[in-house]
Parts: C-alpha cells; sequence; structure tokens
C-alpha cells in the first residue's frame, strides 16, 4: 500500500439494522476520498439464512472479510454502531497493525469507533442484559416492533428521516445476542474511541461510560439518543471523530 493512501474505513452496522442506514456516514468519507466497506453480516436480514447465526459467526464472517484486505497491505478504521461493537471488538483481536507488525505481517486494524456500542467490559463478567421493555423480545426473526423501534433507535430523529429508517429495519437472527466467548475491548491493541450518546434508551448511558473506562477509550460525548448518524449536527461531529482516528 502506498504511504501516502489513506486508511479504508470499515463500517459495521448495529442489530436490525443494515448499512443503508448509514449513508450519511458513508457518502461523505466517501466523497473525502476514503474507501468505506460496510458489508451485510451474517447475523441481519430477510431470508432464513440468518437463522441460528450468533456474534461469533458474525465475527468470524468480518475476520475473514478483513484478511484480503489486510493482506494488501491496508491500514483500517472500524467504525462500529450498538451491537456491531460486540463484532467489530472479537474480529479485531489479532489483526490490529501491532499484532501483525509483531508477526512480521503488513496492514492492520489502526482504530476504532464505538457509537453506543456493545463492548464487554471485563472478563469473566459478562454484561448485564439490556432491559427491554415488555413485549421486546417476543419474536422471533422479525423487526423489532415499529412502536418499539421508533422510541429505542429513533426518539429524536425528525419525522421524515424516523419513517426512512424504520422502513429499513429488518430481521436479526434470535442467537446473535448470545453472551459466549465475548471478547474484552481491553485485549484490543489499537487506538479506541468511544462515542457516548447520553439520552440513549437503549444502551444506559452509564454503561456506556462504564463500556468507554473499561476499554481505555478516548469518550466523545452526544446529547442524543441512540442514532446519532440520522441528525445532521452529530452527524458532523461523528465524521470528524472518524477522520480523526484515521489519522492515529
Amino acid at each position: 500500500m502506498a504511504s501516502q493512501e489513506k486508511p479504508t474505513i470499515l463500517l459495521l452496522h448495529g442489530a436490525w439494522h443494515l448499512p443503508l442506514h448509514y449513508r450519511s456516514l458513508i457518502d461523505p468519507l466517501r466523497n473525502s476520498g476514503y474507501t468505506v466497506l460496510a458489508p451485510y453480516q451474517v447475523t441481519t436480514g430477510y431470508d432464513d439464512s440468518i437463522d441460528d447465526k450468533t456474534h461469533i459467526d458474525a465475527t468470524n464472517q468480518i475476520r475473514e472479510y478483513l484478511r484480503p484486505l489486510l493482506d494488501q497491505g491496508r491500514k483500517i478504521v472500524v467504525v462500529a454502531h450498538s451491537a456491531g461493537g460486540i463484532v467489530a471488538t472479537g474480529a479485531a483481536v489479532g489483526l490490529t497493525l501491532e499484532d501483525r507488525a509483531a508477526r512480521g505481517l503488513q496492514g492492520g486494524i489502526i482504530s476504532i469507533v464505538y457509537i453506543a456500542a456493545l463492548v464487554e467490559p471485563q472478563h469473566g463478567r459478562p454484561d448485564e442484559p439490556i432491559p427491554f421493555p415488555p413485549g421486546w423480545t417476543d419474536f422471533k426473526k422479525r423487526p423489532v416492533p415499529e412502536d418499539l423501534a421508533r422510541m429505542l433507535f429513533y426518539d429524536d430523529i425528525e419525522e421524515s428521516r424516523q419513517k426512512q429508517a424504520l422502513q429499513m429495519v429488518v430481521w436479526q437472527s434470535e442467537k446473535s445476542s448470545d453472551t459466549d466467548r465475548l471478547t474484552t475491548a481491553s485485549d484490543v491493541r489499537a487506538h479506541k474511541t468511544y462515542v457516548v450518546c447520553k439520552k440513549d434508551k437503549i444502551v444506559p448511558p452509564e454503561k456506556q461510560y462504564q463500556r468507554a473506562a473499561a476499554a481505555g477509550a478516548t469518550i466523545v460525548e452526544l446529547n442524543c439518543a441512540h442514532s446519532p448518524f440520522l441528525l445532521d449536527k452529530e452527524t458532523e461531529v461523528l465524521l470528524d471523530v472518524i477522520t480523526k482516528a484515521t489519522q492515529v
């Protein structure tokens, strides 16, 4: 990879979401000259292929996705929203720039940006389950009920954008929330930034601060709910955070 080439940005979507939900980040970054990759994870979609898929399947998928890119010498910045944080953390272990250099390999993950993300805080103590409202788990492999999605994901989003986002919410594998074999962010030898969403109704802000501290991450605060990439001012902050993460 030429020394002047910009790092590649890998965006990992949250549960029930698609890469299309994040176009407000993807398009400006591409327009700024970054290669942006946003693969669909195997736990999310609209067909039976997601049945019984776990976060481990998604993690292995992303690791295999990354390897040929890293072998080309690419430096990668991972941006992970919500449940994408679990996959990002698991996928990064052993694939950071430091890890690969120690094995005489080129390329590697240089930074992770977590956005209101699920991150295992420490070894041996699985994080407490999110206290979902009644009815949240009374389904298998289908979209979150619209009223819950509106409240938990898009509470502070203006109506037209909210409607567009709700139309794209998809199925999520029931087993993707299993907590078996979670990797802690402290195991990742790369720069980390955690964007705390202070009005989040799905990932409690106090938990976000705890996760960020346990990960040794730089904290950036946003005074919004769970989906800052659907708010103009907050999107500008996210773009700045991601751009800075490419320069570490």
